[in-house]
């Protein structure tokens, strides 16, 4: 046997099945499926599922009756009202038909079927109530049923007196900047008409706590209970200049001996020699010059010890 694996009838027991592997037979049997006969179906029931399903008794009676019931209501002025009742119950035969999945004696033959005839049922009780209460307001009730007939005591209501407001108390704090002051200071290392910002001033902040009382949600009483300062102002500082500039240098002074001036010098003339000393100093010259002198090159003979440009100016 050269069949594919599968089962087939056991040759060795009649009404089973035997599994072929594909090469041998294996030990695993079932009994043979027996087929069903075949169902005749009638010509006249192929024929009548093409057709339209017509109404029924029930149906027939159904719809008669919604229709009774919404003739009458109609008459009576509560048409709105009583479609939303049938609307009502065509949702709870809905439910019921979603459940079992479809009553076919009302012609609800699936769960599609019950789902739509909820929703449009559902949209018929929205409509209708809406209808409804259009047409029939809730208005207030009749001055003569508030009146009681004569001999009738009715008791009034008592009347509520008004509750006493009651004040709130809380607190509330406020941030609020502390402005910094400005002041002006006199700087000898400045030039006089210069004016200079040393110190930029920088605001402060303050934290303020206020007890606030409230009544009815009106403010009436704010009070200060405490301050704290975060953050210190820095003051604002401006320099004015008070120095005087330095004197034009004076001309040069011709060497009565004719020897020269060192050009890197002005003011008075400085010899050119060997080593050059303020005169009335404590140098031992050879040579010697008044002062003051200024230095406009190189200064050779060291003479501006403090390095202001200026020699011999003490």
């Amino acid at each position: 046997m050269t069949s594919p694996a599968g089962w087939y009838p056991d040759p060795e027991q009649p009404g089973q099945q035997r599994w072929w592997t594909g090469v041998g037979w294996g030990g695993q049997r079932m009994p043979a499926a027996v087929p069903a006969p075949p169902v005749a179906v009638p010509a006249a029931a192929v024929t009548g599922a093409t057709r339209t399903r017509r109404l029924g008794p029930l149906h027939i009676v159904l719809l008669s009756l919604v229709g009774a019931l919404l003739l009458v209501s109609a008459v009576g002025g509560a048409f709105w009202a009583m479609l939303a009742l049938v609307a009502l119950v065509a949702v709870v035969i809905g439910v019921v038909a979603l459940v079992r999945g479809g009553v076919s004696s009302l012609g609800i033959r699936n769960r599609g079927i019950a789902a739509a005839v909820i929703g449009a049922a559902l949209c018929l009780v929205v409509v209708s109530g809406s209808a409804n209460a259009a047409i029939h307001p809730v208005g207030p009730r009749p001055a003569a049923l508030l009146s009681a007939p004569e001999g009738t005591s009715v008791a009034k209501p008592s009347a509520t007196p008004s509750p006493t407001p009651t004040d709130v108390v809380t607190e509330v704090t406020e941030v609020v900047e502390i402005p910094f002051t400005v002041s002006e200071v006199q700087d000898p290392n400045i030039d006089v008409g210069q004016v200079v910002v040393t110190t930029t001033g920088v605001p402060g902040q303050q934290t303020n706590t206020y007890r606030v009382t409230t009544r009815a949600g009106v403010e009436i009483t704010r009070e200060l209970v405490a301050q704290l300062v975060s953050v210190q102002p820095v003051a604002q500082v401006t320099s004015v200049g008070t120095r005087q500039p330095a004197p034009p240098p004076p001309a040069p002074v011709a060497d009565p001996a004719g020897g020269g001036c060192d050009p890197n010098y002005e003011g008075q003339c400085v010899p050119i020699a060997s080593d050059v000393d303020c005169a009335g100093g404590s140098g031992n010259g050879p040579a010697y010059t008044p002062g003051p002198v200024y230095v406009v090159g190189s200064d050779v003979y060291d003479l501006d010890r403090d390095g202001d440009g200026i020699a011999c100016d003490a």
